[in-house]
Order: C-alpha cells, then structure tokens, then sequence
C-alpha cells in the first residue's frame, strides 16, 4: 500500500514525522527545563529551610508547662519586687486521664482528624490546604495539634512562612520526645478558648461553672469550635455596662461593678460543624449527634469568674494598664504589649512608696475609721458579698505627678478588679474650687471679690424655683469670694461661676469645662457631645449644677487628685503616672517616663487659692482634716452631694496631695456623719505619713501683696467699716499685684436714728432721742417681700426703711440727767418752751419726711397735742 502512495502524500508524511519528532524533543527539552527549574526551585527551597532550622534553638519537652511565660515582675520605688505580673487569663491543668473522650474527639475531629496517625505534618493537608488557597485565594490553615502547641509554646502569632516553616519543625520534635497522650494533654491546656479561659479545665468552669469531666458532648463541641477564633466563637461577650441594650441582648451575668456578661451565639455553626465531624468519624452516633444539636446551651451557661486570691493589687493594676499604654505609645501593637507584658520578663519600676501604701491599706482594713455618728462601726456586706459603704483614696507627689499610693476599697480579698479610685463619683462642693474659684481668680476677680449671698433663682428650667440652696438653709449676705469658699457657699459658687461671663450661662459653662479639663478632669459632657442615655435622652454638664458638683457622669478620686495637685505645684500639670522606667528581661531600659509638665494657671492664682483652702481647714467646713502638726499646713475641700450620697475630702500639703471618697457602690444615702468620715480618714492617713516630716510652708510668690480691705464691700476701708454693730469688718486680704481695690468703702454709711425706734431721724425728731449709727447700704436693693419674706443674715443692718413720725412715734423726755442727749457736757441749749416751733427743721437724721398737713394746709393738730404733753411733762 505504501507503493501507491502519492508524492504528495510522501512529502507530507514526511513533514508529519519531521513534526512529531520536533514535538518530542520540545516535550524532552520542557520536561528537562522544569525538572531542571524544579530542582533549583527545591534547592533552593531546602536551602532556604535549612537556613530557618539551623539557626533555631533546640527544645526540651519534659518541662513544657515551664514554658508558659516568663513572668514580668513590678517593682517599688526603692527597687523592690512587689508583685509578680500574673499571665493574662485564668489557666487551670488538668491531667490526660481527667479528660473524657467525646472532649478529645471533639477536639481531634474539628483540629486535626489524623491526629494519630502523623508524626506531626498532614501531608494530605497541607497538599490540599495549598490547592484550596490556590483555587479560592483563601487562607485555610492545615496545622496540626502538634503544629498548634509547637507555636503556643516556642513562636510567636505572626502569619508568616518563616513562622510555620519553624512550627512544622517543631511539632516534628515534639513528636519525637512525647506521646500523643502527652501532647494532647499539653495542648487542651494551653489553648486559648476565650473569655479569659486557657486549656479546657478553665474553659469548663468560665463557661459552665462545672469541671471538664462533666461536659455534655454538645459542651464539649462548643468549647472545642471556640479554638479557632476565641474572640468571636465564644457563646458570651463581655461589654461595659453602658454598652448593654436589654433588648438587643441576652445578660447572662451583671453582678460585676464594670462589666455585663452577655449570650453570644456565634458559636452555634462552629459547634454543629465539630458535631457533623464527629458523627461522620464515627465518634458519635445518629442519635447523640441530635440529643447534642437540641441540648439547651443557653440554659447550661452558668459564667464564673475565676483567679488566684490576691492576683492583683490595686496599683498593681493601674501599673500594667499603663505599661500597654506606654508600650504602644513607643510604636507596639496592643497585642505586642500585652505579650510583653504578661510573658516578656519585664522589670516595671514603679513609683510606690512602699510605706506610704502600707499606711493606707492599714488604715482601711481598720474598721473604726468607718462609723456612724455614735462610732459604731459601719459594716454592711452586700449581695456581692462587698462591704458597704466602700471607700477609695489616692495619694500623688504634687512636684513630680508620681501616685505614691493608692486603695480602691475597703476589705477586699482576691481580685482588685473594682478599683474605685478610677471609678466617677459626684463629687459635691469639692469641684467648687476647680470649677469655679480657679477660673474666678484666673479671670481677675480677688479672694475680696464680693458675691450677695441670697435667695437666687438658676434653675433654666423653671425660673420661678428657688436654685440653688445653702447647706445650712440659711443666707449669709454679702461676702467675699474667701468666705463663700470657706463656707461652701452653694449660692455664692453659681453666682461666681454666672459672674465668669458676664451672665451669659453658656459663656460661664465653657470656662468651667475648660478650666476643669486643663486641671486634668476628663470626664465633662460638654453640650456639642451629649450623653445619650438608653431611652434616648440626652444629657450634658452646661447647668449650673455642675459648680456645685452635680455632673453628668462625675469625677474620679485620681482626677479629683490630680486636679488639686496642680494647685498644690504652683499651677504646673502633670499627668500622674505609676511608672518611672521600664526594663527588659536583660536590664536593658526600653522605655524611660518623664511626663510633660504644663503651665495651666499662674503660680500667683495657684498660691491665691492654695491660701483661701487653707481657711477651709483652719476655720471652714474642712476642719477635720487639720493635722496636729501645725507647721504642715493644709489646705483643702470637703465635698458633700446635696443627697448625702457621696462625701470627699480632697487635699495638700507642702508634700502631698490626697482625695478621699466614700459612699454605697450603688449611690445610697449615707449615714449621719458621711462628710466628717472623709476629713477623718484623710487626717488620719495623712497624719501618719507626714510624720517626723521637717517644718514646710507652701512656696510663696513674690506678686502678691496684703492690703486692708473691708470684707462687707471689699474695697479700702473708712472709720465706718470699723464702725459695724457686728464688729470690725476689717481684715488683711492677699491680692495679686494689679488686682488691690483702689477704691473706698460705700458700703457702710452712717445715719442718724430715733433710738426709741430705730427709724431714721427727721427735722422733726426730739434732738436728745437721735443717735449717729452705722449700717449697710447693698449696692443693689434687697426686698424680702420678692423673695417670701427670706432675709439674708445681714438684713438686720442695713439701713432702716422707716423714718421718723412724730404722729406714730412721739417721743420721750430729756434723759434723766437733765441733758438733752445723756451727755452731761453739752454746749446744745434746751429750746425755750415758748419758742419751741414743731415744723422747724432740727432734725439731724440723713432724709427728712415732709411735714404731714391737712387737706386745708393746716399743721396736725394731733402731732400738736402730742407736743404739749411733752413739754408739759418737761415743765413738770
């Protein structure tokens, strides 16, 4: 057949085989090109993997649970361990054998099925792990459980090559020197299962208060479904109470001061897909994998809340909340930082003063600092099993911002969590000084400034009602800004804050905010950024309410402190820190704190009213809080809500500065006596750490002066200010240079008086029954009649409103020594009888009624009758 081929069809033959045999040698060439490119790309690849593994550090199996973290430990100022840094959840070991199986299968079904057959790699996969990313361009995993202990022990979270180049590596070790029993076990007690739970023994009691042997199978599957995203599997969340919408969310717990526990059910498909794992390995049957999908997991989550008795100290916790501050300012991420933290062996010297700390938890383990009127002690223990009322105090060196001490309650066992040093309370008149005086003398007013202390009207809503009310109920008149402060004046200290804008509210209500803000309180609502409460209302602190203390969400005992110890440092801010350095695991300082320092008020406003609080504890409301040694001067604010539910004293010395809160975790009227327990306690405290302390004065400014003023108008006295019938209103006053009155006193003013009466004389007042005497004039008028008839305690010497009727009053004879006015030396005549004219103008009083006529012009004729009796009885 071939010979009957064409030409043609011969030389295409050809051309097909010259074809195929190209092809061939194409086909031989690429395969030997790939081959050839392969094994240079697996060289390079070994290469590679062999440079990763030779440089890693060998490991040692046996003391695995040693390899947990290396503690960081927190240091006093003098360079002693007070506290060793607890790793970050609540971890509890539980040996292989306590672990029942449908627990191990839930995990080996979900994590790792050829858990028991690999030596640590599943090439099967990580082959099909690979193809699916190549496919999808997703990231699914395929470590297995050996791979997962190898990187929670020895590597870090980061998602690198290098990284699972290293796990791999690793596991293929662990495998080596342990059993698969023992991995298991090391690996169900280590892993992360949320909500602050490490290994499934923790998992047990965080989520179901029970131990891991008594899981259902559907528990077991949940908690084994949590392991691959703790944050968002686990089947509650815990939010901050004002975070919580009871109609949004389930609450499973809200015991806890701070934080709600609520149902997450996030977890519900994780937890069917170990369930379908399970029964398709043939763990479970038909049966047990629907009992597991029915169980009622909302009924069985029982929350608890677990941790070692004393984890933590108060400060301990403020320390470690600003190492992760402080780390992540220096360029950490925040889960860095808690790593460090909690596993970096760091060296953490903080600024406690050891004795100082000592004093104050003493102090507040002692029960008779907490008693009522009668001194019985007051030991109420709620449900929560707290003691009540509870109690904080937080002590910082003003010069340096350094918190030496600090106690967040009173006997508290186990953990600290609660620290009510940090917590917002109102703080009552304690804020008057920040709010108000501050920005007062700031602004130019004087501690002589004078504010009328008298029934006012501040309440916007309701113009008509009397706001606000003095403690005491009572109206004391016109009085310098110095007594308003050392009374706790409520009226005086809205009026003053009206006064800072001229009475524009809203003006006066932002120079509080920002005042309070530079003093270091953070916790205003200014209007623009209202509170929303969960009913929709909003609410802010643009009411005059806020001078007195009455605020939004209130102040915290450490702002509180802050605040005054930016007086007590000539007006210098500085945010108070727990920490001078920190170290790492070699001794190396890796962050070096040295806090800015800002200039928020004059050293001249700051001595100013560093010298009016000083009257508040010599002569004021804040007595209590005098030390014994004089020559330690104080100078301080009581605070008491106008509801008695939360009392303060907030002071400093020439050393430190000190706040002291008590009251009811839930607000509750405190017992009589609430504001003296907070002067007590802080004298008492105080009192103890100052001693042996050498003599010191606050630091003086060379711009202020003394001058004489009157305290009734607060400018220069005259002889009448001296003259007052309720003694000398006389007094030295301090004044920054430029702010001394130059002006003198028209306050007081003299006026001649009926003595008989007490009316103003006229012409027509009996000369021998007239007497020159001093009184107050207001500047502005004060009418009881507008007020209710309230009088202010200074109405009694004002000026008298009625004068002289000789038709009303009469008048009295000459004085029994024959004189005219009781002198026995007197130059005045007595009038001829005959001459005597009852409408001659010999008055000497300082207004003069016109003479009473009749319709016809005629003189009274009663008046005159009255007249001749007298001088009938003259005559006689």
């Amino acid at each position: 057949m071939s010979q009957n081929k064409t030409p043609e069809r011969q030389s295409n033959n050809k051309k097909k085989k010259g074809q195929k045999s190209r092809f061939k040698k194409f086909l031989l060439f690429f395969v030997i090109f790939i081959f050839l490119i392969g094994f240079a790309a697996a060289g390079t690849a070994v290469g590679l993997v062999v440079g990763i593994i030779k440089d890693m550090p060998p490991i040692d199996a046996s003391n695995i649970y040693d390899l947990l973290d290396e503690s960081s430990f927190i240091l006093d100022s003098d360079g002693e361990i007070i506290e060793k840094v607890q790793t970050a959840g609540y971890r509890a070991v539980v040996d292989y054998s306590q672990l029942p199986d449908h627990l191990i299968d839930a995990f080996i079904a979900i994590e790792d099925e050829r858990f028991f057959d690999h030596n640590g790699l599943d090439i099967k996969r990580i082959f099909g792990a690979a193809w699916t990313n190549f496919r999808t361009g997703s990231r699914q995993g395929a470590s297995t459980i050996s791979q997962q202990l190898a990187k929670n022990l020895y590597l870090t979270h980061e998602q690198t090559y290098t990284r699972k180049i290293r796990d791999m590596y690793y596991a293929i070790q662990l495998e080596k020197q342990l059993s698969k029993e023992q991995i298991l076990e090391a690996y169900l007690n280590t892993i992360n299962l949320g909500s602050g739970a490490y290994g499934v023994q923790a998992a047990a009691h965080v989520y179901f208060s029970k131990d891991v042997s008594e899981l259902t199978i559907g528990e077991a599957a949940l908690i084994a479904g949590i392991a691959r995203n703790p944050s968002r599997y686990s089947p509650m969340s815990t939010l901050e109470k004002d975070q919580v919408d009871e109609e949004k969310h389930i609450i499973l717990d809200d015991r806890d001061l701070i934080y709600t526990i609520v149902y997450n059910d996030n977890y519900k498909t994780r937890q069917k897909l170990v369930l379908n794992n399970m029964k398709r390995l043939g763990k479970i049957t038909e049966q047990e994998y629907e009992d597991a999908l029915n169980e009622d997991i909302l009924s069985q989550l029982k929350p608890n809340r677990f941790a070692q008795e004393e984890r933590s100290s108060y400060f301990g916790d403020l320390v470690k909340d600003e190492v992760i501050d402080l780390l992540v300012k220096h360029g950490h991420s925040k889960e860095k930082a808690n790593e460090m933290l909690y596993s970096g062996g760091l060296r953490i010297y903080s600024t406690m003063d050891a004795r100082i700390q000592k004093i104050l938890d003493e102090e507040y383990e002692n029960q008779n600092n907490f008693t009522d009127l009668q001194g019985r002690p007051l030991l109420i223990v709620g449900e929560d099993g707290n003691v009540q009322p509870q109690s904080a105090m937080v002590i910082i060196e003003q010069e340096t911002g350094k918190i030496r001490g600090i106690v967040g309650g009173r006997n508290i066992k186990g953990r600290k969590i609660y620290n009510r040093a940090l917590n917002p309370r109102q703080p009552g008149s304690a804020i008057k000084p920040i709010a108000v005086y501050t920005p007062a003398i700031d602004l130019g007013f004087t501690a002589a400034s004078i504010i009328d202390d008298i029934p006012v009207y501040f309440d916007r809503g309701n113009p008509s009602n009397l706001y606000p009310n003095n403690y005491d109920h009572r109206y004391r008149g016109l009085i310098t800004v110095r007594e308003a402060l050392r009374h706790s004046s409520n009226i005086g200290a809205v009026v003053m804050a009206n006064m800072l804008s001229n009475n524009n509210d809203n003006a006066s209500f932002n120079i509080m905010f920002d005042y309070m803000e530079k003093l270091g309180i953070s916790t205003v609502v200014r209007p623009e950024n209202p509170y929303v409460s969960s009913n929709g209302k909003k609410f802010s602190d643009a009411t005059y309410s806020t001078a007195l203390g009455g605020m939004t969400h209130g102040v915290s005992p450490l702002e509180m402190a802050t605040a005054f110890a930016t007086l007590g440092n000539q007006g210098v801010y500085i945010k108070p820190t727990t920490i001078t350095e920190i170290r790492d695991s070699s001794g190396n300082i890796i962050i070096e704190n040295i806090p800015n320092k800002n200039q928020v008020v004059s050293p001249d406003v700051a001595y100013v009213m560093t010298d009016m609080l000083q009257n508040v504890v010599t002569s004021g409301t804040g007595t209590s809080a005098r030390l014994d040694n004089r020559q330690i001067p104080v100078a301080g604010k009581t605070g008491t809500t106008n509801n008695q539910k939360d009392a303060w004293f907030v002071g400093y010395t020439p050393y430190y500065t000190a706040a002291t809160w008590v009251g009811y975790d839930t607000p509750d009227k405190l017992p009589g006596g609430g504001a003296r327990m907070a002067g007590t306690l802080w004298k008492k405290i105080m009192q103890r750490i100052h001693e042996d302390f050498e003599p010191k004065q606050f630091p003086a400014s060379d711009n202020i002066i003394r001058k004489s003023i009157c305290n009734v108008s607060g400018k220069l006295p005259t002889e009448f200010c001296s003259l007052d019938p309720r003694g000398s209103r006389i007094q030295s006053e301090m004044f920054i240079k430029g702010t001394e009155p130059t002006e003198y006193c028209t306050t007081h003013v003299q006026v001649d008086i009926h003595v008989p009466t007490g009316k103003i004389a006229t012409e027509h007042t009996p000369p021998w029954e007239v007497e020159p005497r001093v009184f107050i004039q207001r500047p502005i008028p004060y009418d009881p009649s507008a007020h209710g008839g309230r009088v202010p305690a200074d109405y009694a010497y004002e000026v008298p409103k009625e004068y002289y009727d000789p038709l009303e009053d009469g008048g009295l004879p000459p004085f029994g020594d024959d004189s005219i006015d009781g002198s026995t030396d007197n130059n005045m005549e007595e009038p001829p009888i005959d001459d005597y004219d009852p409408n001659s103008n010999n008055g000497n009083s300082v207004n003069n009624n016109n003479s009473n006529e009749n319709e016809n012009g005629n003189s009274n004729g009663n008046a005159n009758n009255i007249l001749d009796d007298i001088l009938s009885n003259i005559i006689n």
